[in-house]
C-alpha cells in the first residue's frame, strides 16, 4: 500500500502504540469516525458536501461552520426537504459508481476482517458500517434494545441516511443532539465507552465542527477523569491547534492506519487473513457445474443420486453463507470455523443414528464446505483435490464424475438402509418431475 499515486501518498508510515494492539486483542478497541474515512475523503469527489451547498446558496463566508451554513439553506422555503434530497442524491450518485463506492468505502472493507473491534461510534450518515462491516445500526434510543457486547455495532449519533428525520445537520439539530448526549441514553452509553474503552478518533482534521464539539462533550462531560484518546489524522496541524492534552496524534490515513493493525494482529494470531473470497468464488463456480451435471442424472433410475444432490447443496451453502458473510470479520477467528465443524459433526451424527440419511448427507457437504473453507487460506492447491461427488455406501474413491456415475447406479440397486431410504424419500416427497433441492435447514 505504498507508492506515490494519490490513492497511497498518505499512507505515511507511524509506529503503532502498544495500548492500541492490547486493546484490540482485548476485544476493548473503540473507533469514532468522522466523515474523512467515507464520502467526504479527497479521492471520492472534487467537492465536499459542504462546498455544493455553500457555492449553490453563493455565501461568500468561508468560515461560517458546517451547521450554520446549513441551517441556513433550511431557512430557505422547503430548505429542510431540499438538503435531505442533496443528502440523499450525493450518496446515490457515489452509489451509482462502483469505482467511487470502491474509493468511498476502503476503510471499511478494512476494518470488515478486525471482529475484535465490535464498537464504532461515528458522525457520518451513510449505511456502510452496516453494508461492508456487519453493523447493526444504533440511530435513536430504541435501538438499543438490540445493543449487546457479541454483535458489531455502530451507533450514529448525527443519524442516518436510512432514516432521513433522524439526521443532524444544522445549527438547531446539532444544539439538540448536545442536549440528548446530555440526558439520553445514546449519551450515558457514549460516556461509558469513552470511560471503559480505549477509543481513536480517525477522519476529523482542524475545523472540523463535528470534532470540536466532541473535544468540548469529552471535558464537560468527563471532569477530571476525561479519557486519553488517539487520534489519526492527514491534518499536521490538529494536535497544535486542539487544547486536549490527554491525546496522542497519528500523522496517517485512516485505510492504512486500519491496513496495519490487521497485519499485526495476523502475525499475532488474533485474526487470521481473511483474503480468500476470490478462492472461494472460483471454487463455487466449479462446484455449481459440477452440482448442475448430477442433478442430470434421473434420480426415479438412479435413487441414490439424491445424497450426492444433497450433499452437494450443503458444500454450496457453505461456501455462499462464508461470503455472505465475511464482512463480519466473524470467519476470521482463529477457531472459529473448526467451532462451526464440530457443531455440525454433532448434528450429522444425530441424523445418522436417527436414520436420516438425506439431511445426513447434506451436513456431511456443509462439513465439507468449511474445512475447504478453513485450508485455502493457506493451501489453496487442496481444492484440486476435494470430494466434490458423495454417497454415504460407496465402496471406493469418488475421484471423478465416472467413478460417481458407475457407485451411483451400483447403489441405487443393491439394497441396504441407504438405498431403501432413497427409495421412501422418493416415493413420499419427490415426484419424477421435482428437482431434488436441499434448502439450508432439515427437511425431515
Amino acid at each position: 500500500m505504498n507508492c506515490n499515486c494519490e490513492f497511497c501518498k498518505s499512507n505515511k508510515p507511524f509506529e503503532m502504540p502498544k495500548e492500541i494492539i492490547e486493546a484490540a486483542i482485548e476485544g476493548n478497541l473503540v473507533l469514532f469516525c468522522g466523515a474523512g474515512i467515507s464520502t467526504e475523503g479527497k479521492n471520492v469527489l472534487p467537492y465536499t458536501f459542504y462546498k455544493s451547498i455553500k457555492d449553490e446558496l453563493g455565501e461568500k463566508d468561508d468560515n461560517l461552520s458546517f451547521s450554520a451554513l446549513m441551517q441556513e439553506y433550511c431557512n430557505q422555503p422547503n430548505g429542510r426537504r431540499k438538503l435531505l434530497k442533496n443528502i440523499r442524491d450525493r450518496f446515490q450518485y457515489i452509489h451509482s459508481f462502483p469505482e467511487l463506492e470502491w474509493i468511498a468505502t476502503q476503510f471499511h472493507r478494512e476494518l470488515s476482517e478486525i471482529y475484535t473491534i465490535r464498537t464504532i461510534i461515528t458522525t457520518n450518515w451513510d449505511t456502510y458500517f452496516e453494508e461492508y462491516c456487519g453493523a447493526i445500526p444504533i440511530t435513536i434510543p430504541e435501538d438499543f434494545a438490540f445493543y449487546d457486547d457479541k454483535s458489531r455495532f455502530v451507533i450514529k449519533i448525527h443519524g442516518s441516511i436510512n432514516n432521513l428525520s433522524s439526521i443532524i445537520a444544522t445549527t438547531e439539530d446539532y444544539n439538540k443532539c448536545y442536549e440528548q448526549l446530555q440526558n439520553g441514553v445514546i449519551g450515558g452509553t457514549l460516556k461509558n465507552i469513552l470511560a471503559t474503552k480505549v477509543v481513536v478518533f480517525i477522519g476529523f482534521s482542524f475545523g472540523d465542527e463535528d470534532f470540536a464539539q466532541i473535544i468540548e462533550y469529552l471535558r464537560k462531560e468527563m471532569g477530571d477523569i476525561y479519557p486519553h484518546i488517539y487520534v489519526v489524522t492527514l491534518d499536521n496541524s490538529l494536535q497544535d491547534r486542539i487544547d486536549y492534552s490527554q491525546s496522542t496524534y497519528i500523522v496517517t490515513s485512516g485505510t492504512f492506519f486500519l491496513h496495519n493493525l490487521k497485519n499485526t494482529l495476523i502475525e499475532k494470531n488474533i485474526i487470521r487473513n481473511n483474503d480468500i473470497q476470490g478462492i472461494v468464488y472460483d471454487f463455487l463456480d466449479k462446484m455449481n457445474d459440477i452440482h448442475m451435471k448430477t442433478s442430470r442424472i434421473k434420480i426415479q433410475e438412479y435413487r441414490t443420486n439424491i445424497y450426492a444432490l444433497a450433499y452437494q447443496d450443503g458444500v454450496i451453502h457453505a461456501c455462499e453463507r462464508f461470503l455472505q458473510l465475511s464482512h463480519t470479520g466473524d470467519y476470521n477467528q482463529p477457531s472459529y470455523i473448526c467451532k462451526l465443524i464440530k457443531y455440525y459433526e454433532r448434528i450429522t451424527d444425530e441424523y445418522r443414528k436417527k436414520g436420516d440419511y438425506l439431511d445426513m448427507s447434506y451436513y456431511e457437504g456443509y462439513i465439507n464446505g468449511l474445512a475447504l473453507i478453513d485450508v485455502c487460506r493457506d493451501n489453496p492447491e487442496l481444492i484440486d483435490s476435494f470430494p466434490y461427488y458423495y454417497l454415504p455406501n460407496a465402496k471406493k474413491e469418488l475421484s471423478s464424475y465416472e467413478l460417481f456415475l458407475d457407485e451411483v447406479k451400483r447403489t441405487s440397486f443393491i439394497g441396504g438402509k441407504y438405498s431403501i431410504f432413497a427409495k421412501k424419500i422418493l416415493g413420499e416427497k419427490i415426484d419424477k418431475n421435482t428437482i431434488v433441492h436441499h434448502p439450508p435447514y432439515p427437511i425431515n
